[in-house]
């Protein structure tokens, strides 16, 4: 069987899934850095399969970036590999490519998407571009738009496999929304007494979330409502924002295969992000049937909402405030969800590695 190398900084759920159905028409080994990911808890990161190999790179201080010199060791031993550089940026990966352009060996790098929203960096930009364009040769990009930020940077367009990024298997996908009875049900048994319409956001309560926004546009909706914050605790901050406001409720952290329980006794998800490098959770809202709001800094929410949601300019609470409403209009809302599940079929983990076999295959082709 074919090998397959994906050197990584961590094992997420999701990523161990997509390299586990690659492992079904290679050999695979994921060659990763570091055991713990500051803006996840504890246990949600993967480190052992029953269909890959698994191995921790040098790095007995558990460092964010590491150098882990003993990658080259891992490219010399299995030179017929294809080796893919999962991100472009960390200090690991970038040894293995350089070491891979000193031996003339062409270098694959996976691409989640980029920053939108960030603050611009001369320096940063410049070193950025010349990753791209000369540490780099061929890349898995997650959008059209992402392929257009690599060739913006110098990547040949010729050398890009679009591969539709998600986080979402195919038996995840709902076949049809949950009506309104479903909803009530399943809230039932997750002791949400709310029959009103639920918004719902998820993620940690980091600067960059901007949730903030998303308080202050659902205290202008006309749509009666409770807003649901999923996966993390309010800072003062954010608890004086609300100001006791009975229609915001908070759910700590639950396990990865409790979330979707959450998607599903829900009406609308809304990402309101500074910036997203792609935004995995409106993958998985999409999956579970709802129509999605996302800030125009989130390439997932630019890639993937069309007819089933609606973009707003970022940080503008009364765009924010009206997309809502339009989206929970009952006119809206139907045709929004089926159309998040229609697109859904387009974004999932087989589909990513139906797209990538054949630029894999090439390679072991020798061409």
């Amino acid at each position: 069987m074919k090998k397959l190398i994906v050197i990584t900084s961590n094992i997420a759920p999701y990523r161990l899934q997509w390299e586990e159905e690659l492992a079904k028409y290679y050999d695979v080994t994921i060659a990763y850095t570091k055991d713990k990911e500051k803006e996840r808890k504890d246990g949600f990161l993967k480190h052992s399969s029953d269909k890959c190999r698994i191995i921790k790179l040098n790095n007995p201080d558990d460092r964010d970036d590491p150098i882990c010199l003993d990658v080259i060791k891992l490219l010399r031993d299995n030179k017929d590999a294809f080796v893919l550089f999962d991100g472009y940026g960390l200090k690991t990966n970038m040894i293995g490519m350089l070491y891979y352009k000193l031996l003339g060996k062409r270098r694959y790098v996976n691409v989640d998407g980029y920053a939108l929203g960030e603050k611009k960096n001369k320096l940063k930009d410049l070193l950025k571009r010349w990753i791209i364009s000369s540490l780099c040769t061929d890349f898995f990009a997650s959008s059209e738009m992402t392929k257009q930020h690599l060739i913006e940077n110098g990547a040949k367009a010729e050398r890009i496999c679009v591969h539709n990024f998600s986080s979402v298997k195919k038996e995840r996908i709902i076949k049809k929304p949950l009506d309104k009875s479903e909803k009530l049900a399943l809230r039932k048994k997750l002791g949400i007494e709310s029959e009103k319409r639920i918004i719902l956001g998820v993620g940690n309560f980091i600067p960059r979330k901007r949730f903030e926004d998303l308080i202050m546009a659902c205290k202008k909706i006309k749509t009666d409502h409770d807003l649901y914050f999923l996966g993390g605790k309010p800072t003062e901050e954010y608890l004086k924002l609300i100001d006791g406001d009975p229609s915001v409720h908070f759910i700590d952290f639950v396990p990865p295969e409790e979330v979707d329980k959450y998607y599903l006794s829900a009406d609308l998800f809304v990402l309101p992000s500074q910036t997203d490098v792609w935004g995995l959770v409106i993958n998985e809202a999409m999956a579970n049937g709802l129509p999605v709001i996302s800030s125009a800094n989130c390439v997932a929410g630019l890639a993937m909402i069309h007819g089933n949601g609606k973009v707003y300019k970022t940080g503008d609470i009364n765009e924010l405030t009206e997309a809502i409403d339009i989206c929970l209009n009952e006119d809206n809302y139907q045709n929004m969800a089926l159309r998040s599940l229609e697109i859904s079929q387009d974004y999932n983990i087989e589909k990513m590695v139906e797209l990538q076999k054949p630029f894999i295959d090439f390679y072991f082709e020798g061409k």
